[in-house]
């Protein structure tokens, strides 16, 4: 299916506007959107804020459409049930079908991929597996609104990846000169203690500590999508004597905001949060943030870390690591980045309780 044709039959059947979390299986979709003048469209940074902005679309008269990766419904799951089902809003959902029963995908992807449909069911929420053709996606709409006139309440659709065809990619625009995170990765694993502990988000930060560091204390959290800083905060208390670096991503952190002023009021005096900024949702097609019109170091100021720091060059950050003990803790680093990674960067052979256990082995 081209992305300007479904756009245009959504438009057509009156669902307007778009929103949502970006996801690989959205990419032609999102990047069209963002091409189309006169398109309303607005990337959100959690699901559940984007089916929220949906609410005050519906309230406004509007039949709004949520995009959002089938593990992010999750997140969308409250206001869901207490906006939308609640008030009887409607929403068309648009669901990307990660980890799909019997296909071949990302572990992370892989209880939410059986559990999808059933949970659609438990809320009471109709729904449609996408089938290819301009006919298929005719049938889904009238279904769609046919639902929406009897019950002004959401309809999903569940979309399979490679349900889009690729379209041109556009470039994130300044980048300038800055290095890729690998460098800083890298930089961080040789000038590490060794009985540090190295946490990578979800996505590429994560994946390049797993697959081009060797420190015995790195640990790739898969999925949980924000839920890093939380993640090391719980491993700083219970471990205060090793430094714990949160390497961390803009829509990640973005996500889930909120982690900061956990942080910043629990204070533990071995945490480095490391933000690797990109402005991109690099690992599902570099799709824009809104990290631009973040100044995260105020942020972190205003939630109580005693210390930040800006970052431009692998020099700088070698320089910071280097008179690490003597900074005040939580210490967050802001380092801007480029996108890009190794051309054929792998997914780890290991699998999520293999790293769990090297991590629990490596801590005693």
């Amino acid at each position: 299916m081209e992305a300007a044709t479904f756009i245009r039959s959504l438009h057509e059947a009156g669902f307007s506007p778009f929103m949502g979390v970006p996801c690989s299986v959205f990419t032609a979709l999102i990047d069209r959107l963002g091409a189309e003048a006169g398109k309303e469209h607005y990337i959100c940074n959690s699901e559940g804020e984007a089916t929220g902005l949906a609410g005050g679309f519906a309230l406004a008269g509007q039949l709004p459409v949520v995009y959002m990766q089938n593990d992010g419904f999750g997140n969308a799951v409250n206001p869901l049930t207490s906006l939308q089902l609640l008030y009887r809003l409607p929403a068309l959902l648009l669901i990307s079908w990660r980890g799909e029963p019997g296909l071949k995908d990302a572990p992370q992807h892989k209880v939410m991929g059986s559990a999808l449909r059933g949970l659609l069911e438990q809320l009471q929420v109709p729904y449609q597996v996408l089938e290819d053709g301009s006919e298929a996606l005719d049938r889904a709409l009238a279904a769609a609104r046919a639902h929406i006139r009897t019950s002004a309440a959401p309809f999903a659709f569940i979309i399979r990846k490679g349900y889009f065809a690729a379209g041109e990619k556009p470039a994130v625009a300044g980048a300038g000169e800055l290095s890729q995170r690998l460098a800083y990765i890298e930089l961080l694993a040789r000038m590490a203690g060794p009985e540090d502990i190295l946490l990578g988000a979800t996505g590429f930060s994560g994946r390049e500590l797993q697959q081009y560091t060797e420190h015995r204390g790195r640990f790739y959290m898969m999925g949980s999508m924000g839920c890093l800083p939380a993640l090391g905060l719980g491993l700083a208390i219970r471990h205060p004597r090793r430094t714990v670096f949160v390497l961390d991503g803009d829509g990640a952190l973005l996500m889930k905001l909120g982690s900061l002023a956990t942080v910043g009021h629990y204070r533990p005096a071995n945490l480095v949060h490391i933000l690797f900024d990109n402005q991109a949702y690099e690992s599902t097609g570099g799709q824009p943030s809104v990290s631009a019109g973040v100044d995260f170091c105020a942020v972190a100021r205003a939630c109580g870390y005693p210390a930040r720091e800006k970052v431009a060059t692998p020099e700088e950050f070698q320089g910071l690591l280097s008179g690490l003990a003597g900074r005040a803790k939580p210490l967050f680093v802001h380092v801007r980045v480029r996108c890009g990674t190794p051309a054929g960067l792998p997914r780890p052979e290991q699998s999520p309780e293999q790293m769990r256990d090297e991590l629990m082995a490596f801590l005693g």
